[in-house]
């Protein structure tokens, strides 16, 4: 019997769809991001980079949650459950030696070989925020308060803690530490229901403009020059007295402490993954400089390779060799370097 028109036309659809001349578009290939709370700067940051990279690849699509603590997602991206993470030089040390928060590991050193760099940047100063009539005026003022210095397990928390013991002597059992991630602790402290609190953010944060829409705030001055450890991460800052309006009532610009940390990747991820991702970020400055007006003074090519710790992802590095960057050499961690 002579095939009708009808069956000669389903059999040739499909034996294109078996040779796969009539799929669609390619669906690009999904990969989580974390980062810490919204409003504060890695969270800006990554947010930026997933837009980005989302409207100028074809292959890779980008999505930020904000969930738990920085050394909690390095663990996980090293775990290859996260993909890209906001990431530290600290984390990196205190992982591969297994101090701090990774004091129970037996695998630090190992684990810690699992994340690879993509491209570094500055946190923003640390600003520990008071309320005017708290009666603090300083950092020796803490004792018996009720002070957030960063989420149970975190990297700043420990920095943080360090640093007042260095500047006053006091430790955490000498005030009333508290235990929130950081989108409780800026409601806590809106509600009046903390003394002071500390965020690791750029300036203008806009959790502290919106602390200052509703009340009067101080920032207390750090005496930087008593730290103990000046990581090699470490920055010194200062912060104006009038970046937060007429409610922020310093008369004079305070010193605090900041940091270079980055945006990272698992080493599980794919090298052309890594490489799409920077390519899109180091062609696409300009809308990544749009999102906040700190930005542009962040994202540089001047500081993106400034610290590299333990090592770039290879992705991110053969980006950087074609386009003829000068590549520095990483900082170790490790316990044997």
């Amino acid at each position: 019997m002579t095939p009708t028109f009808i069956q000669t036309l389903k059999r040739t659809t499909v034996g294109l769809l078996a040779a796969g001349l009539m799929a669609g578009p390619a669906v690009a290939e999904l990969y989580r991001v974390t980062s810490t709370a919204p409003g504060m700067s890695p969270f800006v940051v990554n947010t930026a980079i997933a837009k980005v990279v989302n409207s100028h690849s074809d292959d890779v699509d980008l999505q930020v949650r904000a969930t738990g603590a920085a050394t909690r997602h390095f663990i996980d991206a090293a775990a290859g459950k996260v993909d890209f993470l906001f990431g530290s030089a600290t984390i990196n040390w205190l992982l591969a030696n297994q101090i701090g928060p990774f004091k129970s590991f037996d695998n630090g050193a190992e684990l810690e070989k699992n994340v690879g760099m993509i491209f570094s940047y500055q946190i923003g100063p640390y600003h520990y925020v008071t309320r005017a009539d708290s009666g603090i005026e300083t950092l020796a003022d803490l004792e018996g308060k009720r002070v957030f210095a960063g989420p149970p397990g975190g990297a700043a928390k420990g920095v943080v803690l360090r640093m007042i013991e260095d500047v006053t002597g006091l430790t955490p059992e000498d005030m009333n530490v508290q235990e929130f991630g950081f989108d409780a602790a800026v409601q806590a402290f809106q509600d009046d229901k903390i003394d002071v609190i500390v965020l690791p953010t750029n300036v203008p944060s806009p959790s502290i403009q919106q602390f200052a829409l509703t009340k009067e705030i101080r920032l207390l001055d750090i005496d930087v020059d008593k730290r103990t450890i000046n990581h090699v991460s470490s920055t010194t800052n200062e912060i104006g007295p009038d970046v937060y309006g007429e409610n922020q009532l310093n008369e004079t610009p305070i010193r605090t402490h900041g940091a270079l940390v980055n945006f990272s990747a698992g080493m599980h991820v794919p090298e052309e993954a890594v490489y799409q991702v920077t390519k899109a970020i180091w062609e696409n400055l300009d809308e990544i400089h749009e999102t906040a007006q700190w930005m542009s003074n962040t994202i540089t090519p001047e500081t993106g390779l400034q610290l590299i710790p333990g090592r770039l992802h290879p992705g991110a590095e053969r980006y950087y060799r074609e386009a003829g960057w000068d590549i520095p050499e990483p900082v170790s961690f490790q316990p044997d370097s």
